[in-house]
């Protein structure tokens, strides 16, 4: 069966207010796993309004600035709330879930590193935030309940470049193509470089049976898919699954739909 060959990888779903399920990259065979965005082309400014970057201070450039690193991503769900993958906050013994006015959420750039005092903004093309609280899934256990909800200081300001996302309501099969976006590694190999720009990958479903069936196992709460070309990377974790034609009511004008939240290892 050509569903079988090696490009076939799974995706398991978190549908974020009605179910439990993260979105899971598990690459080649259910023994192996190898996260990336492959061939993924590059986002158009306003593509994905509602994409957020987590990021880090990984370096110090002036005396009030820092270099700002992507960690996660994430989706604005509505004006004080980002919706992402819990295990973005678990090394070190979940620090960053302790002290998350650390981190930062900026949406609207299209670039990965940024140098930024940090301090709240908001301009015409991107806005920065501090995390003010980050609450995680109570039964989280990587990779089960992988979701958090972030806090945000000021809510965003909506506009052309930076909007709210609906969350799908109901669980089902994804019949037309979704799509993720993040900054995560252009390769399937650690040691592949970081895109510096934001990159969009479509990633064509199968339904859950057909899933099913090739994994000989329940994946009722996967979506699997056998796009050979594109995939979800390590760094686009927290980032959304975007869902067009569903039929889901929160759809409107068939401009789709948050259907879950990447998760990978």
């Amino acid at each position: 069966m050509r569903i079988l060959v090696a490009f076939v990888f799974l995706t398991q779903i978190v549908v974020c207010e009605y179910d439990n399920r993260v979105i899971t990259t598990l690459k080649y065979s259910k023994y192996s796993t190898s996260p990336s965005v492959v061939n993924g082309k590059p986002a158009v400014e306003g593509q994905f309004p509602f994409l957020v970057s987590l990021k880090e201070p990984v370096a110090k450039m002036e005396p009030d600035k820092f270099v700002w690193k992507n960690l996660c991503g994430g989706s604005i769900i509505d004006t004080k709330r980002v919706l992402t993958a819990a295990h973005c906050f678990e090394n070190n013994e979940f620090y960053y879930a302790r002290h998350p006015e650390t981190l930062r959420l900026v949406a609207g750039a299209m670039t990965t590193d940024l140098i930024h005092c940090g301090k709240t903004e908001t301009t015409k093309d991107t806005q920065w935030r501090s995390l003010q609280k980050v609450l995680i899934h109570e039964h989280f256990n990587f990779p089960a309940n992988d979701i958090a909800v972030v806090l945000v200081n000021e809510p965003w300001v909506f506009n052309e470049n930076v909007n709210f996302i609906k969350v799908a309501t109901v669980v089902t099969d994804y019949a037309e193509q979704c799509v993720s976006a993040g900054y995560g590694r252009i390769g399937h190999r650690s040691k592949d470089s970081v895109s510096p720009i934001l990159l969009s990958a479509k990633l064509s479903t199968m339904p859950r049976w057909r899933c099913s069936l090739v994994w000989e196992m329940n994946m009722n709460s996967f979506i699997c898919t056998d796009s050979a070309i594109a995939d979800v990377a390590r760094g686009d974790s927290g980032g959304p699954l975007l869902c067009y034609h569903t039929g889901d009511p929160n759809e409107v004008n068939d401009e789709g739909v948050l259907a879950g939240v990447v998760d990978t290892f």
